[in-house]
């Protein structure tokens, strides 16, 4: 009786190393790719850049891809519509 409660508690605990094992690379594998969460908030994604080009008249910088006009009526830069 005694043999067959030594094998169950070393199966036992062999299982439990295993999990945390498992758990331990999970988190990780979670460290290295830069998903863990921080501070409670999502993982930061990656934003999309844009070169911008100065505005003669104004000084604000707008998009080079797609200048819009600001509310000056002798900006550069053509308006929206």
């Amino acid at each position: 009786m005694k043999f067959l409660v030594f094998i169950s508690l070393l199966v036992s605990g062999w299982y439990i190393l295993r999990w945390l094992q498992q758990f331990e690379n999970g988190r990780r594998l979670n460290r290295e790719r830069g998903a863990g969460r921080r501070n409670g908030t999502q993982p930061r994604r990656m934003m999309r850049t844009t070169d911008t080009i100065l505005c003669k008249r104004c000084g604000t910088y707008v998009p080079s891809d797609f200048p819009t006009a600001c509310d000056r009526g002798d900006c550069p830069f053509p308006g929206i519509g």
